[in-house]
């Protein structure tokens, strides 16, 4: 007997070496997906998310693997040909095996199986939207593919946006009755800012009832801000102070530039109307120096990013970040929906200027309004 339990204690040793990792390892097996396909994976930093690796599939399989800065990590698989395929495939990242199969173009109907205790809620909180969603993904496939038939794609999208909408009900009913994981927490924060159909007392109730573990969090935060009755800026407005930091650390105020007119640019480095606009405020920069700070609003909650990208591309104007992207802090005091958006503010602290989008000489056309153009 003693020898027989030696041998089930040394298998169970040996069977917890074998399952112990030290990075994650996601296995993909698909059908009907032709081989040479190219597969993207991202991990998602709040608001933005980055690839980080690519796989050809043959055989229908793939597999990625590697560690992570910070665990468990969400991250989603999309196809790299746009035109095909659709959708992402949602998980959660730990040092465990991940098992995802598949067999359709829309990747909202992929499974994702493994033991991280985030993959089993996400599992569960949209386990009865999976049908919804995979139907929207066939309508944005249907978008990408009438891009150039502006009727049509309108129509897709209303259908695919009013999709959207009720799938994020439902798990919003998934949410109230399990709201304490990082996936519940997500759908909460989407609630906020998206549904204006579920009133706000059964959002509130829900955010009450979250652990610290989850109301502490950045989602908590931007849950919290979306439940506030505040009013956002506009031209004629009083500009709303705000305290935040460079890439160096050091803090600044709004309110220490007034004196001169400021150009609150609120940008990200995964946005390309933001990048394809800096040279231009390069020359407005340096032409108006002396009437004119331009303080850029970086709205990516992934700063390590955000430094890099401000370095490559040598930004020479106040370049300030609160850590918060789009989810919380100054992004929600100014209601910014989209990016670039660009508000213009007087010497007196009045806001005259709001708008979004980039486009060449918009700056030289906004500006002329106010200030005069030939600056030494």
């Amino acid at each position: 007997m003693k020898q027989f339990l030696s041998v089930l204690f040394m298998l169970a040793v040996l069977v917890s070496c074998q399952e112990k990792r030290d990075n994650y390892r996601i296995i993909g097996e698909l059908k009907n997906i032709p081989d040479s396909s190219v597969i993207d994976l991202y991990i998602e930093y709040e608001d933005i998310a980055s690839r980080i690796d690519s796989d050809t599939i043959l055989n229908g399989s793939f597999e990625f693997s590697g560690t992570l800065e910070k665990r468990p990590a969400r991250m989603m698989l999309r196809m790299h040909d746009w035109e095909n395929y659709a959708g992402s495939c949602d998980l959660w990242a730990d040092y465990e095996k991940i098992m995802v199969t598949g067999k359709s173009p829309y990747l909202s109907s992929w499974d994702v199986s493994s033991n991280i205790k985030e993959q089993k809620q996400l599992n569960r909180l949209t386990s009865r939207t999976k049908e919804i969603n995979t139907h929207r993904d066939s309508l944005s496939l249907l978008m990408m593919n009438n891009r150039q038939d502006r009727e049509r794609y309108l129509q897709l999208r209303k259908q695919a946006d009013s999709l959207g909408k009720i799938s994020l009900g439902i798990e919003f009913n998934m949410v109230e009755k399990n709201p304490n994981s990082h996936s519940a927490l997500e759908i909460l924060y989407n609630t906020v800012q998206f549904d204006t159909t579920i009133a706000r007392e059964r959002i509130k109730k829900v955010y009450e009832a979250l652990e610290p573990t989850y109301k502490n969090t950045l989602y908590g935060e931007g849950i919290k801000a979306g439940l506030q009755e505040r009013d956002i800026p506009e031209p004629g407005d009083k500009m709303i102070d705000f305290i935040a930091h460079d890439t160096a650390g050091v803090e600044y105020s709004l309110s220490d530039f007034k004196g001169k007119y400021i150009l609150l640019d609120f940008w990200s480095f995964g946005c390309g109307p933001c990048i394809m606009a800096i040279p231009e405020m390069k020359e407005l920069n340096t032409q108006y120096k002396d009437v004119l700070t331009i303080v850029g609003v970086n709205m990516a909650a992934n700063e390590k990013q955000w430094r890099k990208v401000s370095k490559s591309d040598s930004i020479p104007w106040v370049n300030l970040s609160d850590g918060k992207g789009t989810i919380a802090g100054i992004s929600s005091v100014y209601g910014i929906e989209g990016f670039p958006t660009y508000i213009l503010i007087n010497p007196e602290g009045v806001i005259v200027e709001k708008w979004m989008g980039y486009w060449k000489d918009v700056f030289e056309k906004k500006l002329n309004n106010y200030i005069d153009s030939k600056q030494d």
